[in-house]
C-alpha cells in the first residue's frame, strides 16, 4: 500500500502487531493492535510520509490478504468468500482514527501498554455472590451486546455492560487466552523487523571505529555512572511505578553511596543490621543424629520386606532386598510371623528370606 501510494518500490514501512484474544468481557475475540508508521523508510534510512489517505483501501487489502490465507489453508471455500462479499456487514473493520506525533513518548507508552494487556482485571470484578458467582463488569460504561458465553456460534445477547459467571465458567473464560507456549504475541514486520534491525546494525557498527575506553574512577560520580543509575531508577519506576531513588520519609532524591556484599563483607553487613536493629542472631545447630545401630537397620528392612497376608492368614514368601551372601545360621522356622516373636533382629531378617 505504501509503495503503490509513494510510487516507490524500495521503501519499507515499519509495524509492530499486537495479537489479542479477548473482548471486553474476557470473552473469545481475536483481533490485531498495529502500530504503523505513516509512511516509509528508504534504504539509507530517510523516512517518507504518506499523505492523507482514507481507511477504505486498507480495508480491502486487508479482507483480500486474510481471504487468500484462509482459502490457501483450506479453512473456507471460495463459495464463502463469494457469499460473505455481499454481506452488507463484512465483519471486516480498519480504525485508522488514533495518531501518535513523533517524540511523544507518553502516548506511544499508553497505546504500548493498552496493546499488552491482560486479559481480565482484577478492578472489574465486582462482587463474589454467596453462592460463588463473580459479577466481571465492561471496560465501558455503557450496555452493548456481548456474546453469549459458551455458545460456538458467538450469537450476541441482550445489551449489558457486566456479564455473571459461575466459578468454573469464569476460570474457563480467562484461561482460553492463555497463549501456546513459545507463541509470540509481539510481532514485528517490515523496518522493525529484527533482522532488518541487525542488519543496520552490523553496517553501523563496522563504519564506526571503536571509541577509547576510559577508566572510570570509582570515587568519581562520572557521566557514565549517572547515566547507568538513571536507566536501572527508571527500570524500576517504570515497572513497579515506583521511584528508588525517592526518600520515603521526606521525599528527596537518594544517592547510592556503597554497594555491600554478604559473601565478601559479612561483618559490615551484621554491623549495619545490629545498628538498625534488624540482626537476629541464628538458633544453635543441635548435635547430628545419632547413626542406626544394626538391629534397627534389620527391623527397617523386615518392615519393608513383610507381606500382607491373603485371605487364609497365611504370610507369602517374597524375595527380600538383603543380599544372597548373608549367613543363615538358625534353621527356617514354618512361619516368619513365629520367628519374628522369639529370634533376634539380625535372625528375623534372615527368616524372610
Amino acid at each position: 500500500m505504501d509503495r503503490a501510494v509513494l510510487g516507490r518500490d524500495d521503501v519499507v514501512p515499519g509495524l509492530t502487531v499486537g495479537i489479542q484474544t479477548h473482548g471486553e468481557l474476557s470473552n473469545w475475540h481475536p483481533h490485531l493492535h498495529v502500530l504503523a508508521t505513516d509512511g516509509a523508510f528508504t534504504p539509507d534510512g530517510t523516512f517518507i510520509p504518506m499523505p492523507d489517505t482514507p481507511a477504505e483501501p486498507y480495508l480491502k487489502l486487508w479482507e483480500r490478504k486474510l481471504f487468500d490465507l484462509l482459502l490457501a489453508e483450506g479453512r473456507i471455500t471460495q463459495q464463502v468468500v463469494d457469499q460473505m462479499r455481499t454481506w452488507q456487514h463484512s465483519g471486516f473493520s480498519v480504525d485508522k482514527s488514533v495518531r501518535l506525533d513523533a517524540g511523544d513518548t507518553a502516548a506511544i507508552t499508553r497505546l504500548t501498554q493498552y496493546i499488552v494487556r491482560c486479559p481480565f482485571s482484577l478492578d472489574r470484578i465486582v462482587s463474589l455472590n454467596p453462592n460463588g458467582k463473580v459479577v466481571y463488569r465492561a471496560e465501558k460504561a455503557e450496555c452493548r451486546p456481548f456474546p453469549v458465553p459458551g455458545d460456538e456460534r458467538l450469537r450476541q445477547g441482550v445489551k449489558r455492560n457486566f456479564e455473571v459467571f459461575d466459578p468454573l465458567d469464569f476460570i474457563a473464560e480467562i484461561t482460553q487466552h492463555i497463549p501456546d507456549p513459545g507463541a509470540q504475541q509481539i510481532r514485528y514486520y517490515g523496518w522493525y523487523l529484527n533482522k532488518s534491525r541487525g542488519q543496520r546494525a552490523k553496517v553501523v557498527n563496522s563504519a564506526a571505529t571503536s571509541p577509547t575506553v576510559q577508566p572510570v574512577i570509582e570515587d568519581d560520580d562520572t557521566p557514565y555512572r549517572k547515566k547507568c543509575r538513571q536507566r536501572w531508577a527508571a527500570l524500576i519506576k517504570r515497572v513497579f511505578e515506583v521511584d528508588p531513588l525517592k526518600c520515603p520519609k521526606c521525599g528527596g532524591t537518594m544517592k547510592i553511596v556503597a554497594f555491600i556484599e554478604r559473601r565478601s563483607q559479612p561483618a559490615v553487613v551484621e554491623r549495619i543490621l545490629r545498628h538498625c536493629g534488624l540482626w537476629e542472631d541464628a538458633a544453635a545447630r543441635g548435635p547430628p543424629a545419632a547413626a542406626p545401630t544394626q538391629d534397627q537397620l534389620a527391623l527397617e528392612l523386615l518392615n519393608l520386606t513383610r507381606a500382607a497376608p491373603d485371605r487364609k492368614g497365611r504370610i507369602p514368601r517374597h524375595p527380600s532386598p538383603l543380599p544372597r551372601s548373608w549367613p543363615d545360621r538358625s534353621p527356617r522356622p514354618r512361619s516368619p510371623t513365629v520367628a519374628a516373636q522369639s529370634a533376634p533382629a539380625a535372625d528375623r531378617v534372615r527368616d524372610t528370606r
